[in-house]
């Protein structure tokens, strides 16, 4: 009976959210910050599509930090982190939910390590968009967009999956975001 009626709220969620969105969990900064490995402000540097090794095609966007906040890099530093979908010649793929990068422009990023070691390492997002979260300046100050484009969020409520909340649900400034993750991993201490 509650497997029928999480179903039911599945659908109906699906349905409501059209048929250009994911259904995900939702998550809260607090969830963000524990499943990362790695929080920065990055800078798109490149972008490049590929077909994996299970044939699907991906986009591994080089990022540059420009303010690390976890999982230990520098400055300066550049790494990669892979999202599904992109072009290969005349196929194409495309993953609703996925984050959409636009090359020199500035992110806060929650990343999960997902293959390969040290400085070879690729990461994903984590939440698909929604720890990718656009940094822009609006009336003279850093403001960070929310992230979660192209998913339906949810939650299990009584038994039964509810919309959701992002984890920022308006512009907010840049240094009021990094206070709370700073907070958060002060926390994880």
């Amino acid at each position: 009976m509650l497997r029928t009626a999480a179903l039911g709220s599945v659908l109906a969620l699906a349905l409501a959210a059209g048929a250009s969105a994911s259904l995900v969990a939702a998550l809260d900064m607090r969830q963000l910050v524990e499943r990362a490995d790695r929080v920065a402000v990055v800078q798109v540097v490149a972008q490049a599509t590929r077909q994996d090794d299970r044939s699907r095609i991906v986009t591994d966007v080089t990022l540059e930090v420009l303010e690390p906040l976890a999982g230990g890099a520098a400055s300066g530093e550049r790494f990669t982190l892979v999202r599904l979908g992109g072009a290969v010649g005349d196929v194409g793929m495309r993953v609703e939910g996925e984050p959409g990068f636009q090359d020199g422009a500035r992110y806060l990023v929650f990343a999960r390590r997902w293959r390969g070691e040290g400085a070879a390492a690729l990461y994903r997002p984590v939440g698909m968009s929604q720890g990718v979260m656009r940094v822009q300046q609006q009336n003279g100050q850093d403001v960070v967009l929310p992230g979660g484009a192209g998913l339906a969020l949810v939650q299990p409520v009584g038994g039964r999956l509810q919309a959701a909340p992002a984890a920022i649900t308006a512009p907010r400034t840049l240094d009021a975001v990094l206070g709370e993750i700073r907070a958060l991993l002060g926390e994880a201490r």
